[in-house]
């Protein structure tokens, strides 16, 4: 498991620029939507302009046919007239012509005004029909023509009235839209730093749990390598233990068969170690122990093993390419361990000297299965403890006696255990 925590902040950073992107295109959205509300104002302030026209175009034709300057009947200002009324009503109710689409005015102020003109137009319609009807008696300053003049004064200025309503409107409407953006903006640009900033703590944070994790998980590691290690580890030297032996001395004997090469395991036994114990304490006999496999491991060569099986039995695993190979770097092993054994295992408070008696047995030669080449091997050494220890024996089954001899035996110890002062 392999926990690594963020080393910068950019995550937090990418977030918070996706989110500023987004708010950004989210107000530019808005702002064409209100820009496109605003725009049906519009055709409502072109319709007020286009009844000014159309009044306007009705009173002068008119004023021309019924003075006979012109060849248009009065079909052209009725024309005129039916115009304005529809632009009226395009306005209060909805409509399209060629010119575009008319929505309905919703605003209540502004359709009473509507309305007002468009009762005017009516009148105006009216008036119109009875001048027409009544030539001599509607002439120039007639109560008639007065009327008539009058009203087209008030369709103007009533339209004039209605055209400055609805760009006042456009006007204070387009204030709150721009006042809405703006505080809208404000509220994105401030929800983008909140969020960039709960963003960056939360990153932050998790950056402390994933190395406090990181930390833990390496202790815990650390600790389950010590377990494993304390089993398959003796605590007094540091060697592999019987556990660990086996394990090794089976990859071994699976080396031997797969490369037809050669493996030896040695047992070596301290001999007389059980009366240091009983005379000098059992500190005093780790420390021999500890001191043995020291002055055992400085003889060997790379890729040879020493494993402590039980108390003061160690296993020694040697592999070459042939027998006569082995054997040849198996004595010269022996040989200097022997002459190591020499000096005393332990020189002050007191100078203990220890020897020890070993025997070997080969693979595949005498066994090819770990128990069966440890007993061959066992053999082997108890047979140079029969010859007057402090020996080294090869497994020779037709040559070595069964008969085992005990490992406390305390008979002739000539010399193998002494004390000074």
């Amino acid at each position: 498991m392999n926990i690594q925590a963020p080393g910068s902040p950019k995550i937090p950073l990418l977030l918070t620029g996706v989110t500023a992107t987004l708010s950004f295109l989210l107000l530019v959205y808005i702002h064409s939507t209100s820009q496109n509300a605003l725009q049906k104002y519009v055709p409502w302030v072109d319709a007020s302009m286009e009844i000014k026209i159309e009044v306007a175009l009705a009173h002068l034709w008119l004023e021309e046919v019924m003075s006979g300057d012109s060849n248009e009947s009065i079909d052209v200002v009725r024309d005129h007239v039916e115009n304005a009324k529809w632009y009226a009503i395009a306005i209060l109710d909805g409509d399209q012509n060629e010119q575009g689409t008319f929505l309905p005015l919703l605003e209540t102020d502004l359709r009473l005004q509507v309305n007002q003109i468009l009762y005017m137009i009516q009148q105006f319609d009216k008036v119109i029909e009875e001048r027409y009807t009544s030539a001599v008696d509607a002439g120039s300053g007639s109560d008639l023509d007065q009327s008539f003049d009058l009203l087209f004064l008030n369709i103007m200025s009533a339209t004039a009235e209605l055209e400055m309503s609805l760009k006042q409107q456009i006007h204070e409407e387009h204030q709150a839209q721009n006042s809405l953006l703006l505080m809208l903006m404000l509220a994105i640009c401030t929800m983008t730093l909140i969020t960039g900033y709960a963003i960056w703590r939360f990153t932050s944070n998790r950056s402390k749990y994933i190395n406090k994790l990181a930390v833990a998980h390496q202790r815990i590691s650390e600790q389950n390598a010590q377990l494993k290690e304390l089993a398959h580890t003796d605590q007094l030297t540091g060697l592999p233990n019987r556990k660990m032996l086996e394990a090794i001395t089976n990859q071994a004997l699976s080396r031997v068969q797969r490369k037809h090469s050669v493996l030896s395991l040695t047992f070596i036994d301290l001999d007389f170690f059980k009366p240091i114990n009983d005379e000098f304490g059992h500190n005093v006999g780790d420390k021999v122990l500890s001191n043995f496999t020291k002055a055992i491991t400085t003889q060997l060569r790379d890729g040879d093993v020493l494993a402590r099986l039980a108390g003061d039995e160690f296993i020694l695993l040697i592999q070459e390419e042939s027998e006569d190979a082995l054997k040849e770097a198996l004595d010269n092993i022996i040989a200097r361990i022997q002459l190591r054994l020499e000096e005393p295992i332990i020189s002050a408070p007191s100078e203990i000297h220890i020897r020890c008696s070993a025997g070997t047995a080969f693979a595949p030669r005498d066994a090819i299965e770990f128990e069966m080449l440890l007993h061959c091997a066992d053999q082997a050494m108890y047979e140079s403890k029969n010859r007057g220890r402090g020996q080294h024996c090869y497994y020779e089954p037709e040559s070595i006696d069964q008969a085992e001899l005990p490992l406390e035996a305390s008979d002739a110890k000539p010399d193998l255990v002494t004390a000074t002062e």
